[in-house]
């Protein structure tokens, strides 16, 4: 039985007192009244193309200096000296009504539409971000994390998903939005104020690959609504 309201947990408890007492039952009956609070989901999304809600721009090894927030593509590659890396900012503020900190996070989701499949099924690992960045400043040579390749550690990752042609990978096909990426934790910790939302970055898991591997998705600068970046979450608000 569905109870979909708040104060659901009256009818219930009545309709428990009136089945137990027919049957004699009574003294063992023991209820706690409880409101029932259904889920929501807000879905934020980087449209139009100039929204501060979501900040997204791609960091080349190759291109060091030069900042990509602008490109109508968003690239994760692994490659020998030219690896590339997406960087991804969410503003949940933007959420109305606005998701309150006790709320209890369900499951939040990074949504991406690839545009083009490595031909090998690569691993993308998701990180939270430890520091401020900017959608028209970023570069390879000044991003959050570093210089280094294959840093942070893999272990540290928030989540990941996979890409690829060969059967049997996660995501194996172009002009559609990747399953998984899943980044719930993060998220529930952003609501609850444990830390500070400034986003993700993605990367190959195995960075300076031999043979070029890339990936890319839509970037919000591509304009195309029903390819843009979004994050979606799902939360139960605590009365």
């Amino acid at each position: 039985m569905k109870i979909p309201r708040s104060g659901a947990a009256t009818v219930l408890a009545g309709a428990a007192v009136a089945a137990m007492l027919s049957h004699g039952s009574a003294a063992s009956l023991s209820l706690t009244s409880q409101a029932f609070t259904p889920y929501r989901t807000c879905t934020i999304s980087a449209t139009p193309a100039t929204t501060g809600a979501v900040l997204d721009s791609t960091v080349s090894q190759g291109s060091p200096t030069s900042n990509l927030g602008a490109l109508t593509v968003l690239t994760v590659s692994s490659a020998s000296g030219v690896n590339q890396r997406v960087y991804l900012k969410f503003d949940l503020t933007r959420c109305s009504p606005a998701i309150p900190a006790s709320a209890i996070v369900r499951l939040a989701t990074l949504r991406l539409y690839m545009t083009a499949v490595p031909a090998a099924c690569r691993t993308i690992d998701i990180f939270r971000v430890p520091s401020s960045w900017t959608e028209t400043g970023i570069t390879w040579n000044n991003q959050p994390f570093g210089t280094s390749i294959n840093n942070p550690a893999s272990a540290t990752r928030s989540g990941s998903f996979a890409v690829g042609t060969p059967v049997g990978c996660q995501n194996q096909t172009a002009g559609a939005y990747i399953s998984g990426g899943t980044v719930t934790g993060d998220v529930a910790s952003f609501v609850a104020g444990g830390s500070t939302n400034l986003g993700w970055m993605l990367r190959d898991d195995a960075e300076g690959s031999p043979t070029t591997r890339t990936a890319t998705f839509a970037s919000k600068q591509l304009g195309t609504v029903a390819q843009v970046p979004q994050l979606v979450v799902s939360y139960v608000a605590v009365p």
